[in-house]
């Protein structure tokens, strides 16, 4: 028994009894907060099968990391507790705490975007890479590029998923399971068909737009991201030292430069965007305003015209405040 707590038994049970039911995945992520409230209470000298507020309070409070994951630990422990409750242990049902996220995204300018086509489109790898990799790295960041998508659903897409006719993609495999079809600009969809004629796809409904090493597989975000890594060193685009936790230039950075330009287009045309304007969100698969409201945070240095724009806007809004001299 891996447990070692008073409520090892029950743990492994209400264990068991979810991997009748839910994914390996969902199981493991389970486990691992279980072990870690296990620990907790082995090294705490808990001896009862009653979760108390004081100690599930003082194990929240024990916790490392950011409060995004200490949230999701929160939440697999929730389920325990309901699991205790209904046997009659009627223990704290805790409150999940609210996730903060100081992330400011990489955003790439014109130039670099620029870069990374160019070595993209002329990149080499391994010789006993099977796979057209010069068609598939390219064409991966051109719709990730283009139309904002995350990258995992972007490489569950398959060749059915593109309706050249409507000018659409259908994105079945997403975050919260929110399916949706998002329009592609025509530009686009003319590189993609001569793309899929080229990899003999065109007529093969059921094939991956991006087919991986292994027969019937697509390629997995791991190698994307190896690849991505490449082009980056050859672009030499931000190649500094991070400090652990620290996010630079990546893929997922080109899904804020698109809604960073998208803002500025529906602008230029005379739409605001405002936190009630479902255009966006909806485009995006967010299943929250406030989801969206986080890929609006940029970094001044890397956008100084949007912030020549804000300045513009709030000229004179703040009065400008005097201070005495202390001598005074």
């Amino acid at each position: 028994m891996m447990f070692r707590s008073s409520l090892a038994l029950e743990i492994e049970t209400y264990l068991d009894f979810r991997s009748r039911f839910y994914s390996d995945n969902s199981v493991d992520k389970t486990s691992r907060a279980l072990r870690d409230l296990d620990q907790y209470l082995f090294d705490y000298g808990f001896q009862g099968k009653v979760l108390t507020e004081r100690v599930l309070n003082d194990w929240i409070s024990s916790m490392s990391g950011h409060s995004k994951t200490k949230n999701y630990r929160i939440i697999f422990i929730r389920g325990f507790v309901r699991y205790l409750n209904a046997l009659g242990n009627d223990s704290f049902f805790p409150e999940t705490i609210r996730a903060k996220s100081d992330y400011i995204p990489y955003i790439y300018s014109d130039d670099e975007i620029r870069q990374i086509f160019y070595y993209a489109d002329n990149i080499k790898g391994s010789a006993n890479y099977r796979k057209n990799y010069q068609l598939i790295v390219p064409m991966v960041l051109r719709i990730l590029y283009g139309c904002g998508t995350r990258l995992g659903e972007t490489m569950s897409l398959r060749r059915k998923d593109v309706d050249f006719k409507n000018g659409t993609i259908f994105l079945e495999h997403t975050k919260f399971s929110k399916e949706r079809l998002i329009p592609v600009h025509e530009t686009l969809l003319v590189i993609l068909e001569r793309y899929c004629l080229t990899m003999g796809i065109m007529d093969k409904p059921d094939a991956y737009l991006f087919p991986g090493i292994k027969e019937g597989a697509h390629l997995c975000t791991r190698q994307m991201d190896c690849w991505f890594s490449k082009i980056l060193q050859l672009a030499d685009i931000d190649q500094r030292i991070k400090e652990p936790g620290e996010r630079g230039a990546c893929l997922h950075c080109l899904r804020h430069l698109f809604v960073m330009k998208a803002i500025r287009q529906l602008e230029e045309k005379g739409r605001p965007i405002y936190l009630d304007d479902l255009l966006l969100p909806t485009y995006l698969g967010h299943e929250h305003l406030l989801d969206t409201d986080k890929y609006m945070r940029f970094s001044g240095a890397q956008v100084p015209d949007s912030l020549d724009a804000f300045e513009s806007f709030s000229a004179g809004l703040v009065p400008d405040v005097e201070v005495p001299d202390e001598e005074e």
